[in-house]
């Protein structure tokens, strides 16, 4: 069964403001590219603002070198950063970032700039840190040092449709995994082929990663059976643990089964690697984030070996961007059984004629997630390449009802081993399939590593602007309503909580389609964010309804301009 995902690109409302965006779709006129330098200007009855007194030095830099980076946090009250190291520049709007793609004992010199809003800059902070190799014992681990995918031997890449990869990073981000995906809110699980088995003492699964972004989620989850996504329900016995953070950076942990949580987590830095573990004691269940405990289960799992999946998921509709460095466990050894190639998967669908064996394979399972439409009885048998053959929950006790997603494995025929599987489900109830995979294994390895470019990439973006009008005494004015003729203030506000931004060359102000005001942004260099009130005289127009444009043009003439509007009404 086929889903259909429609997505529609247009305006979006919000309290008054509509930002627009540039779909990519049509095939338009070439435009000029925009304006990278802008000259100030202000018509009759609006006053703009200008530079002031620079900003503050930056203070308190605290630098962490780890494997192939460096992580770098400061204080300050600037409304962004510039951070420069070697012959490269960043601009960032929070007091935090991470260099990434460093060259292991290489010492590096980095200076660390406030930016105000027209892009003074202040004086510099400078720190020096040398990048070392990560040499940690784990009884599993990888690094993600390949500049081709993750190790199929070692990894598979679940996801419902093709809106993810799992590659090597581009840029800076070229020694670690990167998970982009444009799935919106559905999980995208990278699934370890590695059981993780408990000691008899303490176990933990450990990630560094700079999930989850703003807007994002991170899950973890060990789970007692042969799974590979992260549905809902949580499979019975499995331990997850859902870290969740808003547009804002601010974030929760949830822990189930079960689970307290004992302290707030720190806000986030966009594109700052944390070191996230789930361990597994005698007493319980904790998760610990670079070394502090942030939630507690007194769930003890009587299972002792489990399959590991890390998850990455939007909020909302958004696409995300994740980097991981480090996978690891802390647990008893264990072995990955070998893997032969994928094959292609058909589910009720056409079958195919072309079913070639697929030579030194020994065992094969496949793996599938069905939601049921109504009450009824569970699936307990499939057909494959015509041969019916038993269907099991992945994880006993696993519910079968509507709306709920219910892992489901069965153990393949030797006339399965084969590069086409045509699969059929043994009955005539309607459900939904929503992920389906094969695992072959035999004597040796023969699966491989793919090269892709991540779907999102990290260059930067300008982020929006978005206008409010206040009163003379700068309060806002109720959505929708009325005022009377007379001084209003204009505010402008850009920020983004981004790994990093775009250079902001500045801004044009159109009232009713007519150019009134441009304020430029780069004092000393490109500014990034701020906020901006411009003081403006409505006496002179009509009643009724008006609108003020809001147009941001960056110092990077590849950067695609951003828009906001603001509308509003003035009484007669």
């Amino acid at each position: 069964m086929k889903r259909v995902v429609l997505v529609v690109a247009g305006l979006a409302l919000v309290a008054g403001v509509i930002v627009l965006r540039d779909t990519g779709g049509g095939d338009l006129p070439t435009a000029p590219p925009p304006p990278t330098k802008l000259k100030a200007y202000a018509a009759e009855k609006f006053l703009v603002p200008g530079p002031q007194n620079r900003p503050a030095t930056p203070a308190g830099v605290v630098a962490r070198a780890g494997h192939h980076k460096i992580g770098l946090n400061w204080t300050g009250d600037a409304p962004a950063y510039e951070v420069r190291w070697g012959e490269q520049v960043r601009l960032v709007t929070r007091p935090g970032t991470q260099l990434n793609g460093l060259e292991n004992g290489r010492e590096q010199q980095i200076d660390i700039r406030a930016v105000d809003a027209f892009g003074q800059r202040s004086q510099p902070v400078t720190t020096k840190a040398t990048p070392r190799a990560d040499n940690a014992p784990y009884t599993f681990v990888d690094r993600f040092d390949s500049r081709t995918g993750p190790d199929p031997q070692r990894w598979r890449l679940s996801k419902r449709t093709d809106c993810a990869r799992a590659t090597s990073g581009d840029g800076d981000d070229d020694d670690r995994l990167v998970i982009s995906s444009s799935c919106g809110t559905r999980a995208v699980t990278l699934r370890s082929r590695t059981p993780f088995v408990r000691n008899d003492d303490e176990s933990r699964l450990v990630i560094e990663t700079d999930a989850p972004s703003t807007g994002g989620k991170l899950l973890l989850d060990l789970v007692p059976g042969p799974v590979s996504v992260q549905g809902e329900p949580v499979p019975p016995n499995t331990v997850r643990a859902t870290i969740s953070t808003d547009n804002s950076g601010n974030s929760i942990v949830e822990l189930v089964p079960d689970g307290t949580t004992v302290k707030p987590v720190p806000a986030a830095v966009p594109g700052l690697t944390v070191r996230w573990e789930l361990v597994l004691t005698p007493a319980g269940v904790q998760v610990v984030r670079d070394g502090d405990v942030l939630a507690t289960s007194p769930f003890v799992p009587q299972w002792r070996e489990a399959t590991a999946l890390i998850g990455v998921a939007a909020l909302a509709g958004d696409r995300i961007r994740a980097g991981v460095d480090l996978i690891g466990y802390r647990t008893a050894k264990a072995d990955v059984p070998l893997t032969g190639p994928t094959p292609q998967v058909r589910v009720d669908g056409p079958v195919s004629t072309s079913t070639n064996p697929i030579a030194d394979v020994t065992a094969g399972q496949l793996r599938i997630a069905i939601i049921p439409s109504r009450e009824s009885e569970p699936i307990t048998a499939v057909k494959v390449n015509g041969i019916q053959v038993p269907l099991r929950p992945a994880v006993e006790g696993s519910p079968w009802k509507p709306g709920a997603e219910y892992p489901a494995v069965a153990e393949l025929p030797a006339e399965a081993f084969t590069d086409n599987l045509n699969v059929q489900l043994v009955t005539e109830e309607r459900v939904q399939i929503t992920h389906t995979d094969v695992e072959l294994t035999g004597p040796k390895s023969s699966a491989r590593r793919e090269s892709e470019a991540p779907l999102v990439d990290a260059k930067p973006t300008l982020a929006d602007p978005i206008p409010e009008i206040l009163d003379a005494g700068g309060q806002p004015i109720e959505n929708g309503a009325a005022f009377n003729r007379g001084r209003v203030v204009l505010e402008v506000r850009v920020n983004a909580l981004d790994t990093s931004v775009a250079g902001l060359a500045g801004f044009e102000i159109r009232l009713d389609g007519n150019h009134v005001a441009t304020i430029p942004t780069t004092a000393d260099g490109p500014a990034a964010a701020g906020r901006w009130r411009i003081s403006l005289n409505t006496g002179a127009l009509t009643a009724g309804a008006h609108a003020i444009e809001v147009k941001a043009f960056s110092t990077d003439s590849e950067v695609h301009p951003e828009t906001g509007y603001v509308p509003f009404l003035l009484k007669p």
